[in-house]
């Protein structure tokens, strides 16, 4: 059993609530940084190009039959990866075992885990009921072709848990999920148009490549033809007005979606008055409110975002820890919005009007095994998993600030929940947040979603030290975190720091 987290007195920043944040933070390279490499005569990218090669050269001796893998891998993949967050400047870690926080590669290295599956393992790493439910599920049938028990049991635990689940329908992947629920709120409205918010995640799919990344303007996908792009509006996060002026003045808005804790798993976090907002509005002008719980689904509450937060979307989408680990997703909601993928007595009715969908792993019984498992795990501790994944994560960035404060190094932790977020890349906006003289909310999309040179370097050096981050804007715990992750974490963060000042990074 993993220790149960207490916040720390020494690592718990003694200010309250962080207050309004300042009226501005501009983005822009750290000063002392850019000061330090024009008395060298050294560009910045020369210098991080410089540190990259060290870190590599250290990564290769470390880890060379991930070398060995992959450059395999790069003779078989585009890009040499299978999912395009795998990917990273330099030769990739594989990986060969996992249990509860921690993972092994394949050179048999051993790594606390932030990334938990990409959010999806709640209860850690081969969690035992999991592990055997997978097993018994594998043995027993591995695709029936047809219905099963399972997936009934599996659909009724979401109905209970989700407060917004009237009806159930099962994916593949969350991907899928919000593609599904796009169609579904067409079918309901007869409109076209679905309303995204910028810097919102709804996985790769056509209806989804609108303003995900900086500049938002441009697509982060080619491939998406123009006409089909145009059938996604995207408004700036936050701005209640933006999004009724849209809906008062546009007669071809089906629905709204959203990541409920903002951008990106709540990278740039919104408020919970603008839910509440965006359901007022979208009941008053007759449209989809969707909520991408894909990340939040019974991560932040065991009914997710919208029992923590009291507001019920008309179709949620959901994946990750719905199947345990295992691939798939689902669209819940209500009867109403679910009505036109019923079918009728009408043959030529439901081929005209009904709301298909097909796919070959929908509810496989070896995916609801494993969701059945996890949705039951998390149910029957009455959330005590979520909260202790939770508290763990609070005490981390915590842990985290003060680290930084007393390195003196101009980076941030927050977060909602189980997920945290690290802000490096403007010096300004992460003093204010680290010492708690900034609320998240308040702070610009544009600075909350920069990428830096750091991120990379950053990965590289905690992997070297035993700590796998994700690169990027957000990552996860899970249940299986305790006192030991803390304290191995805060070691490997502050020798990690130390390399990159040595390296000039900081």
């Amino acid at each position: 059993m993993p220790i149960e987290i207490q916040s720390s007195p020494v690592l718990t920043s003694p200010l309250a609530t962080p207050p309004a944040t300042p009226a501005s933070f501009i983005a822009g390279p750290q000063p002392r940084l850019l000061s330090r490499l024009r008395d060298s005569g050294t560009s910045a990218s020369e210098t991080f190009a410089r540190a990259q090669s060290v870190l590599e050269r250290e990564f290769i001796c470390r880890c060379p039959r991930s070398t060995q893998l992959y450059a395999r891998a790069v003779r078989v993949f585009p890009g040499g990866v299978t999912h395009d967050n795998r990917r990273v400047l330099g030769h990739s870690l594989y990986l060969s075992k996992a249990r509860g926080a921690r993972k092994t590669d394949v050179d048999g290295n051993s790594y606390i885990d932030y990334w938990v599956g990409h959010g999806a393992l709640l209860l850690g790493h081969s969690a035992q009921e999991v592990v055997e439910a997978v097993s018994l599920a594998a043995q027993e049938i591995m695709h029936p072709g047809g219905c099963h028990e399972r997936e009934v049991l599996w659909g009724e635990l979401v109905r209970q848990m989700v407060p917004s689940a009237e009806r159930v329908r099962f994916t593949a992947s969350g991907s899928e999920a919000t593609a599904l629920a796009v169609r579904l709120a067409r079918a309901a409205t007869g409109k076209s148009v679905i309303l995204k918010f910028e810097g919102h995640f709804h996985g790769w799919l056509d209806h989804a490549v609108n303003g995900v990344d900086l500049p938002f303007e441009r697509p982060f996908s080619s491939g998406v033809p123009d006409p089909i792009r145009g059938q996604t509006l995207v408004l700036p996060p936050r701005d209640l007005n933006l999004v009724e002026e849209a809906l008062k003045t546009r007669g071809d808005i089906a629905g709204i979606i959203l990541e409920p804790t903002g951008a990106s798993g709540g990278t740039v976090p919104v408020k919970p008055e603008f839910l509440d907002g965006l359901r007022e509005m979208a009941t008053r002008y007759r449209v989809a409110l969707i909520f991408d719980e894909v990340i939040t689904g019974f991560r932040l509450a065991p009914g997710g975002a919208q029992e923590r937060f009291g507001v019920k979307p008309d179709l949620t989408c959901l994946a990750k820890i719905l199947a345990g680990g295992m691939p798939g997703g689902a669209v819940c909601g209500s009867k109403a919005f679910f009505s036109k993928m019923e079918f009728s007595t009408d043959a030529k009715h439901d081929r005209a009007h009904r709301v298909t969908q097909y796919g070959t792993f929908n509810g496989n019984p070896v995916s609801a095994a494993a969701g059945i498992a996890a949705l039951q795990g998390v149910k029957r501790m009455d959330g005590s998993a979520g909260r202790r994944a939770e508290n763990f994560t609070e005490t981390l960035r915590n842990a985290l600030n003060t680290l930084f404060r007393l390195l003196d190094t101009p980076w941030a932790a927050y977060g909602t929940g189980s997920v945290f977020h690290l802000l490096i890349s403007d010096r300004d906006a992460a003093i204010a947040l680290r010492d708690r003289q900034a609320n998240p909310a308040n702070i610009a999309p544009q600075i909350l979603k920069q990428k830096s040179p750091l991120d990379g370097l950053l990965r590289r050096a905690l992997l070297l030290q035993g700590i796998d981050l994700p690169q990027g804007r957000q990552a996860w715990t899970s249940a299986e975190h305790g006192q030991a992750e803390i304290r191995e974490t805060m070691e490997a963060f502050g020798l990690a720091i130390e390399r990159l000042k040595a390296l000039r990074c900081l």
